[in-house]
């Protein structure tokens, strides 16, 4: 048992020193009492458990850490796990400073010409308790404090896929496989990355790629993690090449072209129905995309402006929402047209009939229903 904390290796890398519930507590400016709780690995009400579709029609089981517990998950991340480097080779979940992990991993395959990717099958779930524990362990915490870290990271004996310190503890896990899956590829003139549980190898050389495979299937098992192999694509320059979501043909990289498709959608839906609530999420989008196609942003705006003398001026409500709810300040207001100048009408009650009859026409040609 290891009662005493290595002080020279956690001074080293710049760690909180804290070796019982009570200095973790004036560490995390929480109570001792919630410490505590949060700390013990069986208490109930620490997760929520819910599940979501994955595409391939089973579901993905998340588990929603409690505030409380999400709070000094934050704090083991920000002020100890984000403090130990990863492999070089490890893309995602890197606070580096360096733009999207997306393009960053896109960027060093985009030149080569064939692709091998490979999924790693329950990434999380076999990631389990005693390896997490080691790494507390060797960054220098005692037996005890190293047992508090674990109970706050882990629960039902492994990383639960949900909580916020997962993925990195998962990379620091899979640094020993990235240097060994790293050096048996850099000799053979092999690129490789890591993006979670997806592998991305590229190479000119066809043959030589497609050969990799068992040695490195050999060496993932060896880590601890088994491959899935349905999902193990060989991608040639004659397919649509994708990395992590990036596209990446002829060197070039770019957002999917669905994605731009959806954005598209999603901003005619709510200029013509008058709903802004996924606002936030439409910038999102943007900004993705924007970050892989330089002026994205400008083409959307424009792609906005177009509605600006569209029939959806006609009706005053919608306009009002339009330039309320604006996705940038630079777009400009929407000016709402008469209808008396496209329509005779005899008394008010015949202009707003027509208002609506136009507007329900407008909203039926386009396929939406409100």
């Amino acid at each position: 048992m290891k009662k005493y904390n290595n002080k020279m290796v956690i001074e080293s890398l710049g760690l909180p020193m804290f070796e019982d519930i009570e200095t973790l507590a004036e560490e995390t400016r929480l109570t001792e009492k919630l410490v505590f709780f949060i700390t013990k690995e069986d208490a109930k009400g620490r997760y929520k458990k819910f599940y979501i579709p994955k595409k391939d029609g089973t579901s993905r089981e998340i588990n929603s850490p409690c505030m409380s517990l999400k709070v000094i998950q934050r704090w083991v991340l920000e002020n100890i796990l984000y403090k130990v480097r990863v492999s070089q080779y490890s893309i995602g979940f890197v606070k580096n400073g360096k733009g999207s992990p997306l393009v960053q991993c896109a960027e060093r395959h985009k030149n080569n010409l064939y692709i091998l990717k490979m999924d790693l099958k329950n990434f999380f779930p076999s990631v389990e308790r005693g390896r997490v524990y080691n790494q507390f362990l060797q960054l220098g915490y005692n037996t005890y404090a190293s047992n508090l870290l674990t109970n706050i990271c882990t629960l039902n004996g492994s990383l639960p896929q949900g909580a916020v310190t997962s993925p990195y503890l998962a990379n620091l896990v899979c640094y020993k496989m990235d240097i060994r899956i790293a050096g048996y590829c850099n000799k053979r003139d092999i690129t490789y990355t890591r993006y979670a549980d997806d592998l991305i190898f590229s190479s000119d050389n066809r043959d030589l790629l497609r050969k990799i495979y068992g040695m490195i299937k050999k060496i993932v098992e060896d880590e601890g993690f088994v491959v899935n192999e349905e999902k193990t694509r060989f991608l040639s320059p004659k397919v649509h090449k994708e990395v992590i979501g990036v596209t990446v043909n002829d060197g070039v990289i770019k957002a999917p072209k669905e994605m731009k498709r959806m954005v598209r959608a999603m901003i005619h839906y709510e200029i013509v129905t008058g709903d802004y609530s996924d606002n936030e999420k439409i910038r999102g989008y943007i900004a993705y995309i924007d970050s892989l196609e330089r002026n994205y942003r400008n083409k959307i705006i424009k792609y906005i402006e177009k509605y600006l003398d569209d029939t959806i001026t006609l009706f005053p409500e919608l306009v009002e929402k339009f330039n309320q709810n604006k996705l940038y300040n630079q777009i400009p207001d929407m000016k709402q047209h008469d209808i008396s100048r496209f329509v005779n009408f005899e008394d008010e009650a015949d202009y707003y009939s027509m208002v609506v009859n136009e507007r329900e026409d407008y909203l039926s040609r386009h396929g939406i229903a409100i």
